[in-house]
């Protein structure tokens, strides 16, 4: 018996919005348990707990009474937890798409799909963090179905009902281009010509009002061979265009200063995100064994009063140089003169690409938003406060560019942390908490808004949502070390420990690409987790750069048993926090060590307790 359809079929049985709510969200996570508090943050926000406790046993017995004709299936609830129970494990996506691989069209599995899509969009509204949730896995549901059916519709031959897997692949997602040109093509075969240049102008009039760009080079260039011959029955083969494959490097810098450095390195992380973009290049790790066909190289130069980025487009194999520029002052205006890089870029490439997908915000926007990172990655006192206030006067001005949101509510979450003696207000809580929020729901699908939501929830001791948007954050992007570090310290917050040694792990796997910062949320993870030699060794590799490394270090060591090595990192670390204190007057050793103990949103108070005695320990000592 296929157990996982026949859950699927029971939605239709539901007539409870928040029951058919709660089965998606379980049949989605299965196999996983989940704790019966972070249904009620999911689901039932806006009432009190007593309320949404019988609100959540109504809506587990509607579900047991649509699941009662299958004794196999149930929902188990229990020891404070709730569970999907199958008697074979399955994933949405392989129960939805396995039928898209028979020989035959199967009517009632796009059925199934189309109501599974159709209720990630009706169900909007329950939360944020739900809508959310739903966003993400409407994402990820409809690429599963896009790679099986185009895997068909590109297959060999074409089956008898490619056609239809292109029309329901269309009818999922209106930009596939891919599906718009097989079926351009079929129709130009069949003699309607007319058809197929209609579907060019539905897919163009959606890309302009959804994406405000063009369709691809291959879908113009078919449009045009029809509308050259509309009677020739598309005997002309279109040959897919050959990608470049080409790699982006940042040459060493040693004589700019350290604000300029950050900033060349967001510029160059701009620019690497922007080449991404395209399907007419390949983007590949400078680490990768494959050696790139093009390099792109950048070099930041300073003298007085300018500083200037000499672009050079090389050939792979022999360092022939194909293009070169410079960008003047790049901190005025990126945003035009990224597009004019971009331009050359693909000119030396002999590739064209179309002017309107290269803007992203309005340039002036965006070059402060640039800026407002340069001085947040230089972790200064000096310049997080200029920084806020742009990103404040951001938000202001384009109130729908989400990554001006989540980049201040991240720097309100660690601004105590940047200023020892400092606490977060729950003004400052409610701050950060507003502009995470506004990120994630202007774009739900940016891991980082999603990061940065899960500490706000964390300040704020809503720790099942900040456990919630912390899986979101690995769903969307695990192969970014800055994610997979942090979500393995907020693990250790919320003391999931288990998940937390998983994580600290995972990150290590991407060492090669790891910042220095990246080792500081390890340290302090493994602390909590109790390997205090890794915690310690961590630290000592990272020494300086935040101002809670010390704090960390002495305990690991002191747990290691290196009592004095322990008591000499104790006393530089009191020693250096006392020249940077920003609390009311001058430190004492018992003011650090409350500052210190008292700024990590952790679960468990008897782990704070831990931290004060375990440093009251070395300082009786020092």
């Amino acid at each position: 018996m296929d157990y996982a359809t026949s859950v699927l079929d029971s939605f239709g049985l539901l007539k409870l919005r928040k029951a058919r709510a709660l089965l998606l969200f379980l049949v989605v996570e299965f196999p996983q348990s989940h704790r019966t508090e972070k249904m009620f943050d999911l689901l039932w926000q806006e009432v009190d707990g007593e309320k949404a406790s019988a609100s959540f046993r109504q809506v587990v017995r509607h579900i047991r009474v649509a699941l009662d004709p299958i004794p196999e299936i149930r929902v188990e609830t229990g020891s404070g937890g709730i569970a999907l129970r199958l008697p074979q494990k399955f994933t949405l996506q392989h129960v939805l798409t396995a039928s898209l691989d028979q020989p035959d069209w199967d009517e009632a599995t796009t059925g199934r799909i189309r109501q599974i899509v159709s209720m990630t969009e009706v169900l909007q509204g329950i939360s944020g963090s739900f809508d959310s949730w739903l966003a993400i896995t409407r994402s990820m549901l409809l690429s599963a179905v896009r790679q099986a059916l185009d895997a068909k519709v590109s297959a060999p031959g074409n089956t008898a009902w490619a056609r239809a897997a292109a029309e329901f692949a269309l009818e999922m997602e209106p930009a596939n281009e891919a599906a718009v040109r097989f079926l351009m093509l079929r129709d130009w075969r069949e003699g309607r010509a007319t058809r197929a240049i209609e579907r060019y102008n539905t897919l163009y009039a959606h890309l302009d009002e959804a994406f405000d760009q063009e369709p691809e080079p291959e879908t113009v260039a078919l449009l045009a061979a029809i509308k050259l011959d509309p009677a020739g029955g598309g005997q002309a083969q279109q040959e897919k265009r050959p990608q470049v494959s080409l790699s982006v490097a940042l040459l060493p810098h040693p004589f700019i200063g350290r604000e300029l450095a950050s900033f060349a390195g967001v510029l160059f992380a701009d620019l690497r995100m922007r080449l991404v973009r395209f399907r007419e290049w390949r983007v590949v790790d400078e680490r990768a064994l494959e050696m790139p066909q093009v390099q792109v190289l950048l070099r930041p130069v300073s003298a007085p009063d300018v500083f200037s980025l000499f672009v050079e487009v090389q050939q792979g194999a022999d360092g022939h140089v194909l293009w070169s520029d410079v960008v003047e002052n790049p901190s005025r205006d990126w945003e035009a003169k990224v597009r004019v890089l971009l331009a050359g870029i693909a000119n030396a490439l002999s590739i064209v690409v179309a002017e309107r997908s290269l803007s992203d915000s309005s340039a002036a926007v965006y070059d402060r938003w640039l800026k407002s990172q340069a001085l947040l990655d230089a972790w200064s006192p000096d310049t997080e406060g200029e920084a806020l206030d742009m990103l404040r006067d951001i938000t202001r001005q384009a109130p729908r560019f989400g990554p001006a949101h989540a980049e201040l509510a991240g720097a309100l979450n660690v601004r105590h942390v940047l200023l020892p003696g400092t606490r977060q207000t729950e003004d400052i809580k409610e701050s950060a908490l507003h502009h995470a929020i506004e990120a994630v729901s202007i774009d739900p699908l940016d891991t980082r808004a999603h990061r940065v939501l899960a500490w706000c929830y964390c300040h704020k001791a809503e720790f099942e949502l900040a456990e919630f948007h912390f899986d979101q954050a690995l769903a969307l992007n695990r192969l970014n070390p800055l994610t997979l570090a942090s979500c393995a310290l907020g693990f250790a917050f919320t003391h999931n420990l288990d998940r937390a040694v998983q994580l600290t792990a995972e990150t290590r796997q991407h060492s090669a690409s790891m910042q220095p910062f990246h080792l500081i949320y390890l340290a302090a993870a493994d602390y909590l987790c109790g390997d205090f030699a890794s915690s310690a060794r961590d630290c000592a590799l990272g020494a300086g750069l935040m101002t809670t490394v010390g704090g960390w270090h002495s305990m690991a060591l002191w747990k290691s048993g290196q009592a004095d090595s322990a008591i000499s990192q104790y006393r530089n670390w009191i020693r250096q926090i006392g020249t940077q204190w920003h609390g009311p007057g001058p430190a004492t050793g018992d003011d650090i060590v409350s500052w210190f103990a008292s700024i990590f949103p952790l679960r468990q108070e008897d782990v704070r307790s831990g931290l004060r005695r375990t440093l009251a320990e070395i300082a009786a000592q020092a």
